[in-house]
């Protein structure tokens, strides 16, 4: 079926679902590596990212949603009411 869920593989997953007419959107689900995690394996997730967001059709509608794994900075005052304590943090 073609709307069913496709593993890319442990950390990408994509899935397009038909809209209304001959519309479509395509999700591509994330989990990124954690931030403790080698350079090597952060740049092949990113490798392995980029090429079914380069496959996806120029009309679909784009949805990217997941675990990134990322900190926003180090500032808890500024985010105190937007992010929980896991969000802030080093980026090192």
């Amino acid at each position: 079926m073609p709307c069913l869920p496709r593993g890319i593989n442990n950390r990408l997953m994509r899935l397009r679902l038909p809209l209304r007419g001959d519309n479509f959107a395509t999700i591509i689900s994330v989990y990124a590596p954690p931030m403790t995690s080698s350079d090597a394996v952060k740049d092949k997730f990113y490798e392995d990212l980029h090429a079914p967001l380069a496959t996806v059709p120029t009309e679909d509608k784009l949805i990217v949603l997941g675990d990134f794994n990322t900190r926003v900075g180090t500032d808890r005052d500024a985010w105190q009411r937007v992010l929980d304590p896991h969000a802030l943090g080093s980026c090192a």
